[in-house]
């Protein structure tokens, strides 16, 4: 990947896995995106994100899903994402998630200075689903979490990993302030359609490493 390329976090970690067909269509994607794409699955995801900020209360999840099993799609695209919606929020209810963001009341943070970081030249736009802040015994830690919904293309865990540890990256350079600590265990990439919410990787160093490979290729 050479410089002055825009990606998108998902987008890359998608790419650390194409074949180099893929590779050249996400490229593609990213150089000039379709302006007039319509995003897949906004209700799930916007009653995912809902969930997360009121400290993993489920019951937005649970109104979503009663809400699309109201809808009466006509066309195919709208069949597809009723379906699959109806599928990701039921499967978001059984991922299990840090018991810190249950437990411990916390902030949201909305504003912050970018939504990227770049490694290489290559700028990463990390853009997270939910930005949080909470106290623990005086301290005060951040993290965050990105959601991907995808029914054909769920992510590994190597992949996960480099999502998580991108988070962590940006929050550490972008986000926290003075006196603030960004937390391993709240930085999250959760993949609905692999059932799984994975914390950044205790080997950061070498999945960063192995990012900034990517992006110079």
């Amino acid at each position: 990947m050479k410089n002055n390329y825009v990606i998108s976090i998902n987008q890359l970690a998608a790419f650390s896995k194409a074949t180099e067909s893929g590779k050249k269509r996400i490229i593609k994607q990213q150089k000039q995106p379709n302006k007039f794409l319509v995003s897949w699955y906004q209700l799930s995801k916007a009653r995912i994100k809902k969930s997360i900020a009121n400290n993993c209360d489920l019951e937005p999840v649970f109104k979503g899903i009663e809400e699309l099993k109201l809808r009466r799609p006509e066309k195919p695209r709208q069949i597809s994402d009723k379906q699959v919606s109806l599928e990701a929020l039921r499967r978001f209810v059984n991922i299990k998630l840090p018991k810190l963001l249950k437990d411990i009341p916390h902030d949201l943070i909305k504003k912050v200075p970018s939504k990227s970081i770049k490694i290489s030249g290559v700028e990463i736009i990390i853009s997270p689903d939910v930005i949080y802040k909470l106290k623990i015994n005086g301290k005060v830690y951040i993290g965050a979490v990105k959601i991907h919904i995808s029914k054909n293309n769920i992510f590994d865990n190597q992949q996960s990993r480099c999502i998580s540890g991108l988070i962590y990256k940006y929050l550490k350079e972008v986000v926290a302030l003075e006196g603030e600590e960004v937390l391993e265990e709240l930085c999250l990439s959760i993949d609905v359609f692999g059932d799984k919410a994975i914390s950044t990787p205790y080997n950061l160093p070498k999945v960063l490493n192995d990012i900034e490979l990517i992006c110079k290729k």
